[in-house]
C-alpha cells in the first residue's frame, strides 16, 4: 500500500461517517450539528457541568472528523496530530473509525455492544498504527 491510498481509505471512513450523521440528521428532521447544538442548550439547563463537557468534547470530535477527512484527503502528514488528539475522544464515545462498522451495527438487530467496543479499540490501533507508519514514510 502507499501512502495515498491508506489516506485516502481514512480519508473516505471519516467522509462516510459524516455521510451518515447527515443522512440520518436529515431523515429525523434536523439539521446537522445546529439542531444538536440547539438540544444540547435546552437539556443542559437541567443538568449539571458532566453533561456540558461531554457535549463539548462530542462536538470537538466531530469537527476533528470534518479536519481530519480533509487533511486526509489533501495528503497532509499534519493529519498525524489529529489522529492522536481524537483516538481517546473515539474511543471514549465508541466512534469507529471504520465507519462500516456502524452502518452493520444499524443493520444487525441483535449486535453485542461488547463485541463492538472490542471492534471499536481495534479500528483505531490500525488507524494509529498505519497513519504513523505511513507519515513518516512519505
Amino acid at each position: 500500500m502507499t501512502r495515498k491510498q491508506v489516506f485516502w481509505f481514512w480519508g473516505a471512513m471519516d467522509a462516510l461517517f459524516l455521510a451518515r450523521y447527515a443522512l440520518n440528521s436529515a431523515i429525523g428532521g434536523r439539521v446537522p450539528y445546529l439542531s444538536d447544538v440547539e438540544s444540547a442548550l435546552w437539556l443542559l439547563r437541567e443538568h449539571n457541568v458532566v453533561q456540558l463537557y461531554l457535549f463539548g468534547f462530542a462536538m470537538l470530535l466531530q469537527i476533528s472528523i470534518v479536519i481530519s477527512c480533509l487533511l486526509f484527503f489533501f495528503g497532509r502528514e499534519t493529519v498525524k496530530w489529529v489522529v492522536y488528539v481524537q483516538t481517546p475522544m473515539r474511543l471514549a464515545f465508541i466512534v469507529p473509525s471504520v465507519s462500516l462498522l456502524l452502518v452493520g451495527a444499524q443493520f444487525v438487530p441483535s449486535y453485542n455492544p461488547v463485541w463492538l467496543a472490542v471492534l471499536v479499540v481495534i479500528s483505531e490501533a490500525l488507524k494509529v498504527w498505519s497513519v504513523w507508519r505511513w507519515s513518516k514514510t512519505g
